[in-house]
Order: C-alpha cells, then sequence, then structure tokens
C-alpha cells in the first residue's frame, strides 16, 4: 500500500515528527513542506463534492475533457509541478528517514526547477521559497498551505474550502483559463488527484477542453514503467526453452511475452529479465494502521522494510507468492541464460532509489533477505540481468554508457543524453548527437540501433497521447551465455517530465545565446549536473558565483534548494568540454 495515500489530514503543526514501530521517534526534517495527505476515501469524498462525480467517472471525464497537448509557445500557459503518486517519492523520503539518511525534498526540487520549463509569461503556481527565487520577477500563484507534500493535494483542499478564499487564490489561474480556452498548463503527471484538480478548475473557469502539457494517464500509468519490457517470471517459465537453444533466440522467444509486444507486436531491444508481481492487495503490504499527521500523533512508517511480520494469512501467502517468483526468476536468468548476477528494482521506482545491483542469483538466503524487503512495499519487481555498462572517462568523470533518448511536445526529440550517474542515482545528463557521441565511446552502430528503437516506440504510440518522457537504454554486457557480446537495450520507461527535460531546455536557450556562435556551424553541446548545495547557497547567490557568458560558453545556475539539491548548466561547442567544464564548476562549487 502507498504509504501516501492512507495518511489522515489534521491541521497544521510547525513542527512534524515520525513515530517509527520500534519506538523512536524522529524528526520530519529537510523538507519545506509537511508530510500530510489525502486518503483515497477522503479523495473520492472531494471529488464528488467538487465535480458532482465518483473517482471512475471523474477519471471518464478526464479522458474527454483534458487532453495531452505539446507546447503552445505562442500564448502563455500555467505551470503547477506535484509529485506524481506513481513514483513514490513520498515512499522514498519515509524509508530515508527511518534509515537515518537525508532525504532529498522532492515537492520542493520539483516546484523550482519547474521555473525552468517556462515559456515566456506562464503564471507559475507553487509554495517554497526556492520556487519563489527562481520565479521572481514572473507572475505567480503562491499557495498558502506547506502542510502537504504533495502540490496537487494542498490544492485540493484549498478548492474544498470556502470559495472566497479559493478564489482569491487561484483567481490568476481562473481568469487565464478564462480570458485563452487555448491555454496550456503543464503538470508533472496527470494522476489521479492532479486530473480532478484540473477537471474542477476547467469547470470553475467554464471553457469545454482544457489542454494539458502531460500524457495522458494511459500512458504514464500503464505504459510508462519497467514492467512492459520483460515477461512475468511465471509466464516466462511456461515458454518451452529447449537445451542448446541460442541465447539470442531464447531472450527472442521472451521478448514476445513482454506486455509491449502482446499488445502492439513491438519488439524493443532488452536484456533478459523477468517481472515479479505483488499478487496481493496493496493494503497487505501494511502491518501499521496507516499514518497519522496529526499535532499530538506522529507519522507511523516501519523502520526497516521486512522487520514487521505481515498481518493476515491473505498476506503471508503474497509475500511468500513474491519470493516464489524471485526465485524462479534467478533460475531463469542462471539455467536459460548463464547469468550469474542479477538486478532487482522496482518496476515503477524513480530517481535510481530502492535498486540492488550485483545480486548473487544462486544465493537463496539473498534472494529471500530481498524478497522480504521488496515484498514490504507491495509493489511488481524487475529482476534482470546485471549489467556491465561499457565506460568512458573525462576529466573528472568516469561515464557508464547508459543514454537516454527523450520525448518532447509528441515528438523524438534531437540526439541523446548520456546520464551522470552516482550508483544508480542520476545526476545529470551530457547532450550527444551524431557529431559527438563518438567522443563518448559509443559506436555510432549503438548510437543508430538507440535511435531506431526510440523513434519505433515514438511511432507506437502517435495519437495515443504521448507528449513527454524518456526511456533509458543500456550499452553493456551482461556475461554468461552472451559471453563478452556487447547489448544494446532498453531498461527503464520514464514517460513523464524527467530530469532531462533541464537539459533539452538549457540546450535551446544556450543556442540563442551562443548564436553567433551557431550561425557559424559550429555544432553547440550543453550538460547539466545536480549539485549539493550548502544551506545557505540560495539561488541568487548561486548564480552569482556560476553564470557567465563568453562567445563560446555559457553557465547559469538553473536551481537551489539549499541544503538539499541543486542543477547548473554549461553549454559550448564541444561536448566533452562541456562535460569537463560542468563538472570542474561542480568541484569549485563544493570545494
Amino acid at each position: 500500500m502507498s504509504t501516501v495515500e492512507s495518511r489522515e489530514v489534521r491541521p497544521a503543526r510547525e513542527r512534524w515528527e515520525v513515530a517509527l514501530p520500534d519506538g523512536r521517534v524522529v524528526p520530519w526534517t529537510g523538507f519545506q513542506v509537511g508530510p500530510a495527505g489525502i486518503a483515497p476515501h477522503e479523495l473520492a469524498h472531494i471529488c464528488r463534492r467538487l465535480l458532482g462525480l465518483g473517482p471512475a467517472e471523474a477519471e471518464a471525464a478526464a479522458r474527454e475533457e483534458l487532453s495531452p497537448a505539446g507546447a503552445a509557445r505562442d500564448r502563455p500557459g500555467i505551470v503547477a509541478y506535484s509529485p506524481p503518486m506513481a513514483k513514490r517519492m513520498f515512499e522514498g523520503a519515509l524509508e530515508s528517514l527511518a534509515a537515518g539518511e537525508p532525504a532529498e525534498d522532492w515537492p520542493t526540487i520539483l516546484e523550482a526547477r519547474s521555473v525552468c520549463l517556462a515559456h515566456e509569461g506562464d503564471l507559475l503556481i507553487g509554495r517554497t521559497a526556492p520556487w519563489k527565487e527562481a520565479a521572481a520577477g514572473r507572475p505567480v500563484v503562491e499557495v498558502p498551505d506547506h502542510d502537504h507534500f504533495h502540490l496537487s493535494h494542498a490544492l485540493l483542499r484549498l478548492a474544498d474550502g470556502p470559495a472566497d478564499r479559493w478564489s482569491r487564490v487561484l483567481g490568476p489561474a481562473i481568469d487565464r483559463l478564462r480570458a485563452d480556452p487555448a491555454c496550456v498548463v503543464r503538470v508533472y503527471a496527470l494522476d489521479e488527484p492532479m486530473r480532478i484538480l484540473l477537471l474542477w478548475l476547467k469547470r470553475v473557469a467554464g471553457v469545454d477542453r482544457l489542454l494539458v502539457e502531460a500524457n495522458a494517464p494511459e500512458i504514464t500509468e500503464k505504459w510508462g514503467h519497467k514492467a512492459v519490457l520483460h515477461p512475468a517470471a511465471r509466464a516466462a517459465h511456461d515458454l518451452p526453452a529447449p537445451p542448446g537453444r541460442a541465447p539470442f533466440d531464447v531472450l527472442d522467444a521472451e521478448t514476445e511475452l513482454t506486455p509491449l509486444y502482446r499488445v502492439f507486436g513491438l519488439a524493443v531491444p532488452r536484456l533478459p529479465g523477468y517481472t515479479v508481481v505483488w499478487d496481493g492487495e496493496p493494503a497487505d503490504a501494511v502491518t501499521d494502521g496507516g499514518i497519522r499527521t496529526t499535532p499530538g500523533d506522529p507519522v507511523r512508517v516501519p523502520v526497516t522494510p521486512g522487520d514487521e511480520p505481515l498481518g493476515n494469512s491473505r498476506a503471508r501467502r503474497a509475500e511468500d507468492s513474491f519470493a516464489a517468483q524471485l526465485v524462479l526468476a534467478a533460475q531463469l536468468l542462471r539455467g536459460r541464460h548463464g547469468v550469474r548476477l542479477g538486478c532487482l528494482k522496482p518496476v515503477r521506482g524513480g530517481t535510481g532509489q530502492r535498486i540492488h545491483v550485483g545480486v548473487p542469483l544462486d544465493d537463496p538466503d539473498v534472494l529471500a533477505a530481498l524478497a522480504r524487503q521488496a515484498a514490504r512495499s507491495g509493489e511488481d519487481y524487475l529482476l534482470e540481468a546485471h549489467a556491465d555498462y561499457l565506460r568512458h572517462a573525462v576529466t573528472g568523470h568516469e561515464f557508464l554508457l547508459a543514454p537516454s533518448v527523450h520525448v518532447r511536445a509528441g515528438a523524438l526529440a534531437d540526439g541523446m543524453a548520456l546520464q551522470f550517474l552516482n550508483g544508480t542515482m542520476w545526476e545529470g545528463n551530457v547532450f550527444l548527437d551524431e557529431s559527438t557521441h563518438a567522443a563518448f565511446g559509443i559506436a555510432r552502430s549503438h548510437y543508430a540501433r538507440i535511435r531506431h528503437a526510440m523513434a519505433d516506440f515514438v511511432r507506437l504510440f502517435e495519437g495515443r497521447g504521448l507528449i513527454n518522457g524518456g526511456v533509458d537504454f543500456a550499452i553493456a554486457r551482461v556475461g554468461g551465455r552472451y559471453d563478452d557480446t556487447t547489448l544494446v537495450a532498453m531498461q527503464d520507461l520514464n514517460l513523464s517530465a524527467c530530469g532531462a527535460d533541464y537539459l533539452h531546455a538549457f540546450l535551446e536557450e544556450s543556442r540563442t545565446v551562443l548564436g553567433a556562435l551557431a550561425g557559424t556551424g559550429t555544432g553547440i553541446s550543453a550538460a547539466t549536473k545536480v549539485i549539493r548545495p550548502a544551506s545557505d547557497m540560495d539561488l541568487p547567490r548561486l548564480r552569482r558565483l556560476v553564470d557567465h557568458r563568453t562567445p563560446t560558453s555559457y553557465a547559469r545556475a538553473l536551481t537551489s534548494v539549499p541544503g538539499n539539491w541543486g542543477l547548473i548548466a554549461v553549454a559550448c561547442p564541444d561536448a566533452v568540454r562541456a562535460a569537463e567544464e560542468v563538472l570542474a564548476l561542480e568541484a569549485r562549487l563544493t570545494a
């Protein structure tokens, strides 16, 4: 069960705490918003009060009344970025706090960096100080609620309150929609809370249809995750695989069992791997009565996944099934593909969290422990062959060849982005194209295959509401029966707004800023890099240290959430130089 969905909301408090099952109480620290949320049953009541519709009816209405649309640069829009429920960012934050580790303040990060994607004249909606700094000088709607983790929840609370209050706060957004029915609302993802909110805004503004710069919900929820690339372990087990069959033939046969092939007939390049399905209800993964966020009753979450016994026989059966499937997936990887190591990752996890690499597939104790831990999340997982990525070093960094390719405004974006990775965590990108990929060790044939596979994927979803997103690829070896063969494979579908959006937006800006250089025919590349700014490093100060422009170089600070997260960028004619300069700039900032 999503713990965020089980929270009960109570009045605001100055200091939130998290009470763990072992009796420890830890503060909700490192966040500029609180942990409050809206439980599913209460969301249903709010939906009925605001729309006169139940959740299922509202979902149907959203398909008719909210139209996915690409960016419209000829008229101002509205920007409201809220953490999507499917990414489980709240759950990830709680896991970090329970483990005594610092957590990233994703609501504040998303709000602050969304300003970088705004067009001229866009109306920006947000709450936090870093967002206000980034939005300085732009038209804004400041939401007074800092208690809810999700901006969409805070806005729904506002809409469900007195009309004189929401009309005062949201009046500029309503007026803009009334004045321009073709105004585009830019959101991170059209999940259920955001759909309800936008349907309500549409009705209040009196417009027939609302244009939304986000994927259709079916795209993100049904196809925007890792499981569509792989067969379920149980289905793959039923596939005949005679001894001695060539490994690529086995891989092709298993590919025909994937959701993408079964529904659309699309065979994508992929690594050997299998989906491990959670058979229980989501609530079976939670033993506590949910999260309580009252002033006198702190939030309650498990301290360590797997430490609590599941509370009923149905839950135990679901956990046993999950563990058996994980063992089966490990056996298939070893027996069919000769693979010794695996990578266990949540099907819907984002930002590289909760990934276990180098899993020994022949160690039953390790598999059992990972099964207990993963099953407590109540979600599907993927066990994939461990990828030994090809590598390429530049000054200051060794890149794993894990590029991503993107969709912007419904079309295949130029080139590709090579990721800065810290372990499994994304920390920025470098833009590569036909003329620069070889400088990072990517063979022409690999570049072409990745672009071709992504073009096929984008064509598949034309007219189905695919507006933005990215697909991560691997250029890697897995060993086993594949020996030293280099495989090129899709690894992750992230069909929503993503970190590389800021690379592409900055690249467009840089081509304008360095226009004279671009006019000479010299290409321009760019790199973005996540940094960890000091607690006093607000955006104005970071910009004083970072921002500069010469005839052949352009650097800018894009985002700063002091003490938590920041993003800087550099553009210049050479991709290697862009990567090295952004790394050198990061080093100077953190020295």
